[in-house]
């Protein structure tokens, strides 16, 4: 809407009057009865634009956000005996994630899949099949941006309720944000709400299991259940956010493809209101997708699914388990309008295992990174054979996400899987 500044003249000869009489009428009234003006109108955020000339231009205000979102965060023997120091006593993880904590930093909020837990020392460290991690890794997975975790997967409750217990503790301690796994009913019947620049996300998390292990209260530990998905989706509803995201942790192990059970989780997921669903567990990358969802009401949106991201670290170091991406999502909210998905990328990643001089030494890498480094810097960094598994990563990744693989000549950091 453009308003029009008419007759200067006039307007600069009424306006002392006008301030006189403003006065005045201030100075009648009572000082205990504030004059309350009725809007009648919707609230919305604007802002007003000086045009050329004579012109004003109310133009709504748009805010983004950005997810940055990996998967499986793993702690195996092989990680833990690298990061012991015998001097001191202590393990230090800090090196894990120098070379991607850019892609973190440079999202608004950043997601993970915390599969292990942290019971303490004291009932002894250890890898599959019971995990129990350091406290220390959490130094490390804080100094590589991760903002938020979901804790609702199959070895949430390695440890027992008390592993469990301890492991949220610590989170909170460290100020991650966290759903999937509770102390408490309450915990467990609160809708966990993320405001990020002006754009609300509900986060719901779930486990299809606990390895066997029997939950001690059913609180403790959100488990698959299509009454209770259903359920919680509503009530996140309820509370209005921009964006429902749903991490389920299904699917079989090591398949490339989800299966048709899976599947249909998903539909189900999208049919209860679910925006984006970012499952995990198979430990290899499967596909993701944009879809168009028509409402009831005849609306449509976007949904996104990925059926599994892959490991972000562990020590699953044969192909194609040392493999990942980090999905950025991008969302954009105008005025009063609904917000929306607007871009979906990932930057494909491999898990260094040993070093070029075969010493055990786990760092996450950019893919494109170390494929376009210095021939000399690059055979400083990594092994030769593991050049070579570098470049099927990125055919491997390419080829599954655009159904063809893009040449190695043509390799970027980061690709558009999908755009608005």
């Amino acid at each position: 809407m453009k308003v029009k500044r008419q007759n200067t003249e006039l307007f600069k000869k009424i306006l002392p009057f006008a301030l006189l009489c403003a006065m005045l009428f201030s100075a009648c009234s009572h000082k205990d009865e504030p004059v309350i003006a009725e809007n009648t109108e919707p609230e919305n955020k604007y802002s007003i634009t000086a045009q050329a000339g004579e012109e004003y231009e109310i133009v709504p205000e748009t805010v983004t956000a950005t997810l940055a979102v990996t998967g499986d965060i793993m702690v195996h023997s092989y990680q833990y005996e690298e990061a012991y120091d015998v001097q001191s006593g202590t393990y230090d993880f800090m090196h894990n994630f120098t070379d991607v904590k850019k892609y973190f930093d440079a999202a608004d909020y950043a997601i993970g899949n915390f599969e292990t837990v942290t019971a303490g020392e004291d009932v002894g460290i250890s890898d599959y099949p019971c995990f129990n991690t350091p406290d220390s890794f959490l130094d490390s997975l804080q100094y590589s941006g991760i903002d938020f975790v979901t804790t609702a997967n199959n070895h949430c409750m390695d440890k027992g309720t008390n592993g469990l217990l301890r492991t949220i503790e610590k989170l909170d301690e460290y100020g991650f944000d966290h759903t999937g796994t509770y102390a408490d009913e309450e915990s467990r019947n609160e809708i966990f709400i993320k405001d990020i620049n002006g754009i609300k996300f509900a986060f719901l998390s779930y486990t299809y299991g606990t390895n066997g292990i029997p939950v001690k209260n059913e609180w403790n530990v959100n488990l698959m259940d299509r009454n209770l998905m259903e359920a919680d989706i509503e009530r996140a509803k309820a509370l209005d956010p921009d964006f429902i995201v749903v991490l389920p942790h299904m699917g079989n192990e090591y398949e490339l493809y989800p299966r048709d059970i899976f599947k249909d989780w998903v539909n189900f997921m999208f049919d209860c209101g679910a925006d984006i669903i970012l499952a995990s567990h198979p430990h290899v990358l499967q596909p993701m997708e944009v879809r168009e969802i028509t409402e009831d009401d005849g609306s449509v949106r976007n949904g996104y699914v990925i059926y599994s991201l892959g490991n972000f670290i562990s020590s699953q170091t044969t192909p194609p388990r040392n493999a990942g991406i980090i999905v950025n999502l991008a969302f954009e909210k105008t005025g009063n309008e609904k917000a929306q998905l607007s871009k979906v990328s990932f930057v494909p990643i491999w898990t260094q295992f040993r070093n070029a001089a075969d010493k055990n030494h786990f760092v996450v890498r950019s893919v494109y990174e170390m494929l376009t480094l210095p021939e000399d810097e690059l055979y400083a960094t990594v092994r030769r054979k593991d050049i070579a598994r570098l470049k099927d990563i990125h055919y491997e990744t390419t080829g599954m996400y655009f159904d063809e693989e893009i040449p190695l000549e043509d390799i970027q950091d980061e690709y558009v899987f999908w755009e608005k």
